[in-house]
């Protein structure tokens, strides 16, 4: 799998959040300022590229849909991070993350609790 670029990860994010979309469809549903038609198909089609979507046709329309799902991408973006970052080390992220986090009491309690079930459930 190949990393995308915050533009391109934009228009996932659509992708992921409303399915099937064509590249009007994707456009209305960014923010202001609206990036062009042509811009959005560019990122379509480097997506499709990279085997992030696919597209089917409907009359003259391309209706793109996701072929990785968020949580994939996610996983794999948080191991790639994990493995160049941190040595691939599990331990060493987390606790980056914990030191470098302004946390609240409630999100050290949850962590704990996570961590809690996580082990019960490997026992």
């Amino acid at each position: 799998m190949k990393a995308l670029t915050e533009k391109e990860q934009m228009v996932m994010s659509v992708l992921w959040e409303h399915r099937h979309c064509s590249v009007e469809d994707v456009v209305g549903f960014l923010p202001d300022p609206k990036p062009a038609y042509n811009t959005i198909l560019t990122f379509l089609r480097i997506l499709e590229k990279k085997e992030f979507i696919s597209y089917q046709e409907e009359g003259r329309k391309h209706i793109y849909f996701p072929l990785i799902e968020k949580g994939e991408y996610t996983r794999w973006t948080l191991t790639d991070m994990k493995d160049r970052l941190f040595g691939g080390s599990a331990r060493s992220m987390v606790n980056t993350f914990i030191l470098e986090s302004d946390l609240k009491e409630s999100d050290v309690r949850e962590l704990i609790d996570m961590l809690n079930e996580l082990e019960s459930k490997r026992a």
